[in-house]
């Protein structure tokens, strides 16, 4: 397994220094890129796939924390390391909003350097194979959603031949099937067959079951994945993974091919829907989604269309956040990130995200399986584990980063969630 890892920084001495210590990574296939600047780094990350960047907090120019946000945004799956000289505290709750990986503070002895590459490179791996592979996480989808589909025996297609808009318009759902930097990432779009109703009968959905939704969560998450279905209403919405890139990829492709069109079959057979065109993690402003849409709305399509693509050609750009359909707990969630260290209330949240605290409580149960509060306490944790595998945070600074004020709890909520306490986490991370 190869990777390219960048090295960004203005001060000559360092950035070769680094990159010295680097390819002392003898046990890894790395190809090491320079940049003298946060705008070489962009464009040498244009070129091509940087898996890992080391970026220096203080470049001229385009510092590091810009360069980092633009490399993100081009690419969601990059890794990446912060380098400076200066007091790590200062610039700690940007990088933990930025979610990177690691925090180096220069000069940093060689082999504190090699075992943090070491950590992150072995993360990256285990994100391209996961645990086990794709097939188990795909298998499981497909069972999950046939065994939902199939529990809706009383309809019957040939008693309600058609519906009227209002009905077409609730029955018209997404099956999303996409993954992250790199992997296979499909969604369908669903119309009910048949010409418009004039006679309206109800369409008797069985909406997803919360335990169907929890076990897909928690298994394609054991899986290095993450899937999140809908409420049942008026989407279901799942996401899976596959490679891409290469010979495994399209092995992987060809069955995630497979099961999307055994769950087309599904929904033709028991539902009496059809798919009429496909787009792929497309947000509805985008063309290629409009045309998918315009391509359902006027019947051009006859069969099946089932696109896909790999997610770096999808266009990601204003993605789902911004849809009002299925963006309030991703903006919520995104917020929560961005404020970690605030005292923030359901009540702050849904004002900042456009929703009415009932509702968007209700979405986080649907959409994530756990509460409000759940979900702040659990984005947290997540951001102290990051800081304390850094080593360089001792608990009581990291509890305050993450916006606890009295440290006790914070061990006592962080046992909670990893069933140890933050400083055997932190001596196990070594």
């Amino acid at each position: 397994m190869s990777f390219r890892i960048l090295i960004a920084d203005d001060e000559q001495l360092e950035r070769q220094a680094l990159t010295h210590i680097l390819s002392g990574l003898a046990d890894r296939d790395i190809e090491l890129v320079e940049a003298a600047n946060g705008r070489q780094a962009v464009a040498a990350a244009a070129r091509g796939g940087i898996d890992l960047a080391f970026l220096d907090i203080r470049m001229p120019g385009l510092d590091g924390l810009a360069a980092a946000r633009i490399l993100r945004d081009a690419n969601p799956g990059i890794h990446i390391v912060f380098v400076t000289a200066f007091d790590k505290f200062d610039y700690a709750r940007e990088a933990l909003r930025m979610g990177v990986d690691e925090y180096l503070v220069k000069p940093a002895a060689p082999g504190e350097v090699l075992s943090m590459a070491r950590r992150v490179l072995d993360r990256i791996g285990r994100e391209r194979t996961g645990p086990e592979s794709s097939d188990g996480a795909l298998a499981l989808l497909e069972e999950e959603l046939r065994t939902d589909l199939g529990r809706d025996s009383e309809w019957d297609p040939d008693r309600h031949p058609s519906r009227d808009a209002e009905i077409q318009e609730r029955l018209a759902s997404f099956l999303r099937v996409r993954g992250c930097r790199g992997r296979i990432a499909a969604a369908l779009v669903l119309r009910p067959a048949g010409p418009p109703a004039r006679e309206p009968g109800a369409f008797p959905r069985r909406p997803l079951s919360r335990a169907t939704r929890n076990l897909l969560e928690r298994r394609l998450r054991e899986a290095g994945r993450y899937a999140l279905a809908g409420d049942g209403e008026s989407e279901i919405r799942c996401l899976a993974a596959a490679p891409s890139s290469d010979e495994a990829g399209t092995a992987a492709e060809e069955a995630l091919r497979g099961i999307l069109t055994g769950l087309i079959e599904e929904l033709l057979r028991s539902l009496g829907i059809r798919v009429l065109a496909g787009a792929c993690l497309f947000p509805e402003g985008s063309p290629r989604f409009r045309e998918a849409r315009q391509a359902a709305a006027l019947g051009r399509v006859d069969r099946p269309v089932v696109i896909l693509v790999s997610a770096p050609e999808a266009d990601i750009g204003g993605g789902e956040a911004d849809h009002p359909a299925f963006g309030s707990v991703e903006r919520a969630v995104a917020y929560l990130r961005e404020h970690l260290a605030e005292d923030l209330s359901l009540e702050d949240v849904a004002r900042q995200v456009g929703a009415s605290p009932s509702h968007l409580s209700r979405l986080f149960r649907r959409r994530r399986g756990e509460t409000f509060v759940q979900a702040f306490c659990r984005l947290r944790i997540d951001a102290a584990k990051r800081l304390l595998r850094t080593g360089t945070y001792r608990v009581k600074e990291t509890a305050a980063l993450v916006g606890f004020k009295d440290s006790a709890y914070f061990c006592r909520v962080f046992r909670k969630y990893e069933g140890m306490s933050p400083a055997e986490y932190q001596a196990g991370s070594g």
